[in-house]
């Protein structure tokens, strides 16, 4: 990174080694724990909550349609219990919950409504001979339990009844609910001998599906995968012999289509006789228990449904599905959606001679059950023609792990191979790398191309779960939006306190060849809250979203939409964001995904106000924008020195962050934009770490906090460049004195400038202890030396934000402005 910009102004003379250590944040609220952590659909529940600055929970908000929670006053401890009821027409399925606070909404928890009737687990149910505290206590069939893996090495058992030839499905929901718990399943008969075993078939929760041998008792063992236990090792555990669809061929529908629909999963019906086997079993007295099939007439809406997958991995927010709601099902079924024909890969191209021709733009609904499953297709193209292809598999809950290799018409060379995307957008918080292939191919030479796509993993016996779509289109632009939370150290929603700002960062997929800018909007603010719109600059993947609330916004709790736009080229495109939180902090692996609401609070007061205001809102490439920044405070001052940093700065671009004095707490940063950045709008922001003595509520005493802040959003337009300076690497970097040194430069002019540059030294809020002597080209000229003086009371040491000015006149106007940071320190 150059040196010279952004460092300390020279009335800021401290460092950040120098600092007094940060006290800690303000509260924000995050929900851990809610159990039980699931309702049977018309019933009521108590439940209890556990989290972060929970203090003052007013009431619980949940996605679920007619939810409704009543605060238990008489709870100890206060606050913690509520009771929730779900109206019978609510659908079964995952929702968020979040508790409302005095510091905002929570991060959510995930909250199952189901058709199966609900029970607690027992207290006294770690060993065999006594499951669920006793015999009387013996589980009903089409029951779910909620129960807790409450310390390392625990073990829960149940038991139930069950008549020979019933197809009982034993199912453990933990991952998909937010618990940290890897659930194993064992399943015993009344004379201890362990009949089936699964550690995991629905990505890391584990399912068992059995037909019972014989009339009788039935013992379950559930314990954590490395025995490891706590209170967020929460489940629910089914006991069911009611409809549970899984998969759906096509699993993809066109926008508005009808159509026959052959939905798999288990208690369907009676046993399809050409359904594949699905085994979970690792030890197993019985045959393993085949999908069942049955046929449904579905309607495909005009648009996809905002969250309908029932595991949410950050990855699936760029998968368009729609709900399919069985009449007696536990949970929703999600079917791909697409605004494309959809071709049916029903059998017979698993060789290259059987290959099947597609035509863009299309998508594939296809099916790999074999263990060692392959599929041919075939595009025919000409020469320089693009094609783009993406394969959905695992983001589709599919078990598949797929590989797509091209062929050159003669069937034999490779000319080409997608793999896995690792493309991480969201990092720690919202991973968004994936298994699925996607990848541009362009046509070398007029022809027919063979596409083979094939699951890696494979197996050992055949699985109907296996299906994917695939995709082939030309390169017609599209994108995808989330929005997270900024925060990397726990989970968050955007409270905002009144008078101040918070921020939500939006993350942009990019897919076939959308290079342009994203304009981001806002829908659904409460009064008193203002969001101006943010750009997602060319070829950039994200942007700040400021929010601002008045000091006399109303207190409120609820969800706004955030939308993108991208024109170019012709192409108009509106996206409606997805958002996504973290489910944990302080994992080894990423924890995040998908939520079904981006959440907004404005609660409490903060006495600051950071404001950025940027010398122009237009900067050409190799230029500098000078930024003034001022915090504004209410009857606070800030206990320690202001540290500032930008947020959300386009690729390329680069300030050194800078620390203001706490007793006069405000000066400038400098950015720097390289021909390297595209031309075209950009968002970004500043933030600052403020120390001060605040109260949290009115009732409370002072306490030293360290704030976050951000300022007002900075939105500049960067214009092509058309001069270039550069610094000779021989010129000097110190100056005593009274002295007098050169600055030899290098002035170009690009993309068609050809009028006079003037080149002079310069600096934001002025140039201090140094003047120049200012040098201007003409005609042909492009180097030049600038005699530099200082002054003999020149302050001592680097001076501040120094740099070398170019201005590129036309008709003696200044028009463009070009700017080369440079380093210079006084000495004696």
């Amino acid at each position: 990174m150059m040196r010279g910009v952004g460092i300390f102004c020279a009335w800021a003379t401290f460092a950040f080694a120098n600092l007094q250590p940060v006290r800690a944040e303000l509260p924000t609220a995050v929900l851990n724990v809610v159990y039980p952590a699931g309702i049977q659909a018309g019933t009521s529940t108590s439940v209890a909550i556990e989290g972060i600055a929970l203090e003052g929970v007013t009431d619980l908000r949940s996605t679920a349609p007619g939810f409704v929670a009543v605060k238990d006053v008489d709870a100890k401890p206060p606050g913690n219990k509520f009771t929730i009821t779900v109206p019978a027409t609510t659908p079964p399925g995952i929702y968020d919950l979040r508790a409302v606070t005095q510091h905002g909404l929570s991060s959510p928890r995930s909250f199952l409504v189901s058709r199966l009737v609900e029970r607690l687990e027992g207290e006294a149910n770690d060993t065999a001979e006594t499951p669920n505290g006793a015999s009387q206590n013996i589980i009903p069939l089409n029951s779910v339990v909620s129960g807790k893996i409450e310390k390392a090495g625990d073990v829960d058992w149940y038991r139930f009844n069950a008549k020979a030839g019933d197809r009982v499905v034993v199912e453990c929901w933990a991952e998909r609910i937010d618990s940290q718990l890897r659930p194993v399943i064992e399943i015993y008969d009344a004379r201890g001998t362990r009949l089936q075993v699964n550690r995991g078939l629905n990505g890391g929760d584990a399912l068992v599906d059995m037909r019972i041998p014989a009339d009788g008792l039935y013992d379950v063992r559930l314990y954590d995968l490395v025995f490891s236990g706590g209170n967020t090792h929460f489940y629910r555990l089914d006991f069911d012999t009611e409809p549970r669809p899984e998969f759906a061929l096509p699993c993809v529908m066109r926008r508005g289509e009808t159509k026959h629909v052959t939905v798999l999963g288990r208690n369907l019906s009676s046993p399809s006789k050409s359904a594949v086997t699905a085994s979970s079993t690792s030890l197993s007295t019985t045959m393993p228990t085949a999908l069942d099939t049955v046929a449904v007439s579905i309607v495909a809406p005009s648009e996809p449904d905002s969250f309908v997958a029932l595991q949410q991995m950050p990855a699936q927010f760029a998968v368009d599905s729609f709900a399919y709601h069985h009449p007696a099902g536990h949970a929703p079924l999600a079917i791909g959606w697409t605004d494309v024909p959809v071709v049916e890969n029903l059998a017979g191209h698993d060789k290259k001679n059987l290959a099947l021709d597609l035509a863009a733009p299309c998508e594939v609904s296809a099916q790999l059950a074999a263990a060692v499953g392959r599929h041919w297709y075939a595009v025919t193209a000409k020469r320089g023609e693009v094609f783009w292809f993406e394969a959905f598999g695992r983001r589709i809950g599919s078990p598949l792990d797929l590989d797509l290799t091209i062929f050159a018409p003669d069937g034999e060379h490779e000319i080409a191979s997608f793999h896995d995307e690792l493309t991480d957008l969201g990092g720690y918080r919202f991973s968004t790398s994936h298994v699925d292939p996607v990848g541009r191919f362009v046509a070398p030479a007029d022809g027919r191309y063979l596409i083979l796509i094939r699951n890696l993993i494979g197996g050992s016996f055949d699985d109907p779960r296996r299906i994917y779509r695939l995709g082939v289109r030309r390169e017609e632009p599209d994108f995808a939006l989330a929005v997270v939370s900024h925060r990397i150290d726990q989970p968050a929603g955007c409270n905002i306190m009144r008078g101040g700002r918070e921020w939500l960062e939006v993350v942009a997929l990019r897919r076939r060849g959308a290079t342009g800018p994203i304009r981001v909007s806002v829908d659904g603010l409460p009064p008193g809250v203002e969001c101006a719109e943010a750009w997602i600059g060319p070829q950039q993947d994200r942007a700040p979203l400021v929010f601002t609330a008045s000091s006399e916004s109303p207190t409120f709790a609820g969800a706004i939409q955030v939308v993108g736009h991208y024109e170019q080229d012709g192409v108009s495109i509106v996206r409606p964001a997805r958002a996504g939180t973290m489910i944990a902090p302080n994992r080894p692996l990423p924890s995040g995904r998908l939520a079904q609401e981006i959440p907004l609070t404005v609660a409490g007061d903060i006495p600051f106000t950071l404001v950025a205001a940027p010398k122009s809102v237009a900067i050409d490439q190799e230029g500098v924008l000078d930024v003034n920044i001022s915090l504004e405070s209410r009857g606070e001052r800030p206990t320690a020195p202001v540290r500032l940093t930008a947020v959300g700065l386009p690729q390329g671009v680069f300030a050194e962050p800078i620390v203001l004095a706490s007793e006069n707490a405000q000066g400038w940063m400098s950015f720097v934009f390289p021909a390297s950045v595209p031309t075209g709008k950009y968002t970004f922001a500043i933030s600052a770490e403020v120390e001060a003595a605040i109260a949290l509520n009115p009732k409370a005493k002072p306490t030293k906090s360290t704030l976050t802040l951000v300022s007002n959003p900075i939105t500049v337009l960067v214009k092509p460049a058309r001069v270039v300076l550069s610094l000779d690497p021989s010129s000097p970097t110190k100056i005593g004195r009274g002295k007098i040194v050169q600055l030899k430069f290098t002035a170009k002019r690009v993309n068609g400038f050809i009028g006079k540059v003037h080149v002079d030294l310069d600096a934001p809020g002025g140039v201090t202890g140094v003047r120049g002597r200012g040098v201007t080209l003409i005609g042909q000229q492009e180097t030049g030396s600038l005699q530099v003086i200082a002054t003999d009371n020149a302050p001592l040491g680097k001076q501040s934000l120094l740099r070398l000015d170019g201005l590129g006149t036309l008709e003696d106007q200044p028009i463009y402005r070009a700017g080369k940071p440079i380093e210079l320190e006084i000495v004696e």
